[in-house]
């Protein structure tokens, strides 16, 4: 039994020692995924030194890199988009304020803008919100902060931002509509946009005043 686990541990530390290896170094015919094609290739170069198919890079091909290529098997291979230097816009959106009124983002051009994705529900939205608050205070006229209220009904919003006295501007995303525009999928989320509607910096989890401060100033200065 001793001898069948440290057989075992030998053949599988490789695995764990070359963290090196994703899934598209298994995917050998650059199909976007590993699959049973993949799994064909890498047995014409099983037992041979071939580099394409020496997954932990020990000089030959084996059980191990069989292992390994295991791993990733079944999986879609997923590129990253290619970055760039373009200027990103923001997607417009019209959302309506806690009073009721419409909000137009595009209409807010000439002013850099602060916009934050939140919820009463999402306790690290609750905990950053007096760092919005002072940077209200302190920079309100110099840039546009919006709340964007996710999954909250008006109410909900009203009575938790009356209590607590912030003044910034709190819009409802009821359908989504800016949520699915800026693919947000965690929470909090923070853009700030420059006056001509440009994003120039993204900040996803809580955060603290001085990080607001200085994402600010980027964007009114950009």
């Amino acid at each position: 039994m001793f001898k069948y686990v440290m057989t075992l541990i030998f053949l599988l530390l490789p695995v764990y020692v070359h963290a090196a290896p994703t899934a598209a170094d298994c995917d050998f015919n650059n199909s976007g995924k590993v699959d049973f094609a993949d799994f064909v290739a890498f047995s014409q170069g099983y037992g041979t030194t071939q580099t394409q198919f020496d997954l932990n890079g020990d000089g030959a091909v084996d059980f191990r890199d069989f292992v390994i290529f295991a791993q990733f098997y079944g999986q879609t291979i997923t590129t990253p988009p290619p970055t760039t230097d373009a200027p990103v816009e923001a997607p417009d959106f019209t959302l309506r304020t806690l009073a009721g009124e419409s909000f137009n983002l595009y209409a807010q051009r000439g002013k850099p803008v602060f916009l934050n994705f939140w919820g009463t529900w999402c306790p690290p939205c609750v905990a950053e919100m007096p760092a919005i608050q002072k940077l209200q205070d302190t920079m309100g006229d110099s840039i546009q902060i919006v709340g964007i209220g996710v999954r909250d009904t008006r109410i909900q919003e009203l009575r938790f931002i009356t209590r607590y006295g912030y003044t910034w501007t709190f819009v409802l995303d009821s359908t989504g509509e800016a949520r699915n525009a800026y693919e947000v999928s965690s929470y909090p989320t923070s853009l700030f946009l420059d006056a001509k509607g440009v994003i120039v910096r993204v900040l996803r989890s809580g955060r603290n005043y001085e990080t607001f401060l200085e994402a600010a100033r980027q964007a009114i200065n950009n």
